[in-house]
């Protein structure tokens, strides 16, 4: 059995230097856990808020594609209304040849026509006001529709590059975000994500009106069909805009 002088004898762990580093050692990896913690936490709710935003973008961006493929369907049958019709052209100038042919008369010898001369004013071409107006908001709703697609995808860009970055410590990332956070709030990232839903809107109006106006033109009954409809969708989007503003409990937020 050992002795109790050799049972005594302090071991090496159990100096006072040994416990100091020891402690310095723990302290150091609570610190750094906290650090990762806290850069952990700060991401993922920022990843959070920005996948919300990309969520929504990827919406208006599958609407807007869709909606500018049927509009420019419309805009191949309206743009027409525009330019002057081949076939009315040739129409004219085969009446005026018929006329001509048969005001020929035969006169002392000679070969006269009674016909007036063919007048070029007389295939003078002026678009109407309605054709007018249609293509002129369509093509605003259009060019509308995809300007909110481009800002879209930029938008899209700039959060992507929010988040983006290798960090060497969570100290570094943290420091990053520090500094690009305020730059959200300065150049009004999110104020134009949100815009984007604005411009579509105002884009579907445009394609409404333009449509009552191109329905009108085509048969009466269509157009009674087509404005109530366009009238009440109006209403609906107008109210459910403005009742927030009335009842704090309203879910009609956007």
């Amino acid at each position: 059995m050992p002795s109790l002088q050799e049972t005594s004898q302090p071991r090496p762990d159990d100096s006072p230097a040994s416990n100091g580093g020891n402690n310095r050692v723990s302290q150091e990896d609570v610190t750094s856990n906290a650090w990762s913690a806290m850069s952990t936490i700060i991401h993922e709710v920022d990843e959070r808020k920005i996948q919300g935003y990309k969520e929504d973008i990827d919406t208006f961006l599958v609407f807007a594609g869709l909606f500018s493929a049927v509009l420019t369907a419309f805009l191949i049958e309206s743009y027409q209304g525009l330019q002057q019709d081949p076939m009315e052209v040739m129409v004219a100038l085969m009446q005026q040849v018929a006329i001509q042919t048969y005001s020929y008369s035969l006169n002392a010898g000679f070969l006269n026509s009674t016909a007036p001369p063919f007048s070029q004013p007389r295939l003078g071409f002026q678009p109407s006001v309605n054709a007018v107006r249609v293509n002129v908001l369509w093509f605003a709703s259009l060019t509308l529709s995809l300007m909110s697609a481009s800002f879209g995808i930029l938008v899209k860009q700039w959060l992507r590059e929010y988040l983006a970055g290798d960090y060497t410590s969570p100290q570094a990332r943290l420091r990053v975000r520090h500094y690009r956070n305020p730059g959200l709030d300065k150049w009004k990232v999110f104020e134009i994500a949100a815009i984007l839903p604005l411009l579509l809107q105002l884009s579907l109006a445009s394609f409404f009106v333009g449509l009552c106006i191109f329905t009108a033109d085509v048969h009466t009954t269509v157009a009674h069909t087509t404005l109530p409809l366009v009238a009440g969708w109006g209403f609906l989007f107008i109210a459910s805009a403005l009742v927030p503003a009335f009842s704090p409990r309203c879910p009609y937020k956007t």
